[in-house]
């Protein structure tokens, strides 16, 4: 079979599979048999990509997307009391199943959104995205702390965990940006500009994001969040040579690693099991994890590549790149014991990136049998 082929039978066997089981998983941080927020989210950007790619009827994409956002407004929390939120479906640290995340609901608020874009209009998709977009815009809002003497207000983590931290606060900015473009807006127009410019600037040059502005660890998967935030905000070109200088630190000579430490000269080295590799960074040196890249990492770094091939300076490079982590996933997707592939969160982040890299696909297909070969009669 055709690469192609191969993307299109992982994303029907994974989502008839979460559809089966009604989003029901375990998880990294649970083994409890529980609904995944997250997950749903992910599921409606992997069924807009689909819509997109005319993978799904628009009757088949309405009846399923309303499924989703039925199951949503049953896990909706309301911490403002203004709109919806949603948490992780399960306790955390010493948080309860109750909390409610930033990132859970920025993520779910950007499925819908592109559900709208793809002509998704049911009422339970309605019903969510103006709760949904009034709860994250409520957040952003009154939910955030300064960051620094000179720096923005920042949206905090959870009620819990009152720290803002880089990649959920960017995230939960670029889907408001998105709603601001597709007639969902939040109020937040302001904020949003002048707070992505401050997360931008705190960039580490040739590497990327640290955790937060007082933890040093440097994730591929929040990586992806933000870049791909960032090219909301300011335009898919705009992250071309941030994404190449992150891709170039986290990949190894067989697979991309999942985390790397930023160690600042002066600051206490934390021992650590793993042996790490050793780079120069300027006056500063990283330390990159032996940890080879989580499946859900793999799958928002392939939604990002993928939006590249697109439409970017390099992009046979992108997708040719694209190529190598679809792969990637499509083994850790069919390896019987891999366990992420039993977690919702994880599957559907990966499905989600394989769905955009088969879109990508598709477009430069089509592109090819529009093109007329330099020879009359034939055509590629």
């Amino acid at each position: 079979m055709s690469l192609a082929e191969d993307l299109r039978n992982a994303i029907d066997t994974g989502l008839t599979a979460y559809e089966t089981a009604a989003g029901v998983g375990p998880d990294a941080y649970s083994a409890a048999q529980t609904m995944h927020p997250m997950a749903d989210g992910k599921c409606l950007s992997l069924l807009a990509v689909l819509r997109r790619s005319r993978l799904l009827s628009a009757v088949q994409f309405e009846a399923r997307v309303a499924a989703i956002c039925l199951r949503l407004k049953d896990t909706a929390l309301s911490p403002l009391d203004e709109g919806w939120c949603w948490g992780l479906g399960f306790s955390w640290r010493d948080l309860p199943a109750s909390e409610a995340f930033l990132i859970t609901s920025a993520l779910i608020v950007r499925g819908a959104l592109e559900c709208i874009d793809e002509g998704a209009s049911s009422e339970p998709l309605q019903t969510l995205l103006g709760h949904g977009v009034r709860g994250l815009g409520s957040w952003v809002q009154r939910l955030a702390l300064p960051v620094g003497e000179a720096g923005p207000l920042i949206p905090v983590y959870s009620p819990g965990i009152r720290v803002p931290i880089y990649n959920a606060a960017a995230c939960a900015y670029g889907a408001l940006a998105m709603g601001e473009s597709v007639g969902c807006p939040s109020g937040c127009e302001p904020e949003i500009q002048t707070s992505m410019e401050w997360i931008r600037s705190r960039r580490v040059a040739s590497l990327g994001w640290p955790y937060s502005p007082s933890n040093s660890v440097v994730d591929l998967l929040h990586q992806c969040y933000i870049l791909n935030a960032m090219a909301d905000v300011f335009g898919t070109s705009s992250v071309e040579v941030a994404t190449a200088e992150m891709v170039g630190q986290f990949a190894g000579p067989c697979c991309f690693a999942d985390v790397i430490h930023l160690r600042i000269p002066g600051e206490n080295r934390i021992e650590g099991r793993e042996i790490p590799w050793l780079r120069p960074l300027g006056a500063d040196w990283i330390e990159v994890l032996p940890k080879p890249a989580r499946l859900w990492s793999l799958g928002e770094l392939l939604v990002l590549v993928s939006r590249l091939g697109f439409e970017s300076e390099r992009a046979e490079a992108w997708l040719r790149l694209g190529r190598r982590v679809a792969d990637s996933i499509l083994q850790n997707l069919s390896t019987g014991h891999n366990q992420e592939a039993r977690y919702p969160r994880h599957v559907m982040h990966a499905l989600h990136g394989v769905g955009c890299y088969l879109a990508l696909l598709r477009e430069r297909a089509k592109q090819a049998s529009m093109t007329p070969s330099s020879e009359p009669g034939i055509r590629p």
